[in-house]
């Protein structure tokens, strides 16, 4: 490969680069939002969640253990309970909807266990 067509080579990246970076400038801020939950309120979630029509990006994991700030949820003959988890890709518009419904839920069921961690994405 000769010097000139290094030197092309290496513009073509550059502006392909340069065009990705703009792409992106240029998108929606989007949140990764993980959403932990009781199996008991899942239901009343996704009926507001998909009613509101926030839930274009997501993906759900059905079978989630661990421990919160109520008792210990782990699938076993002393703590019977489970989790589930959403991991939601929104904008920050569609995030503060998903906002309002976790604060209607808590109020709902004050004793059920349900949190909501946020954090930016970028896509690749």
């Amino acid at each position: 490969m000769s010097k000139k067509d290094k030197s092309q080579d290496g513009e073509k990246k550059e502006k392909k680069a340069k065009k990705s970076e703009d792409e992106q400038a240029a998108a929606p801020k989007l949140q990764r939002l993980e959403i932990i939950m009781s199996q008991s309120i899942e239901e009343d979630f996704v009926t507001a969640f998909m009613k509101e029509d926030t839930g274009r990006m997501f993906t759900k994991l059905p079978v989630v253990m661990g421990r919160g700030v109520t008792e210990p949820k782990m699938g076993d003959a002393v703590w019977p309970q489970l989790n589930c988890m959403y991991i939601v890709i929104c904008t920050q518009e569609q995030a503060k909807v998903v906002k309002s419904i976790i604060k209607g839920l808590h109020k709902e069921y004050p004793n059920e266990g349900l949190a909501c961690f946020k954090s930016k994405v970028k896509m690749m």
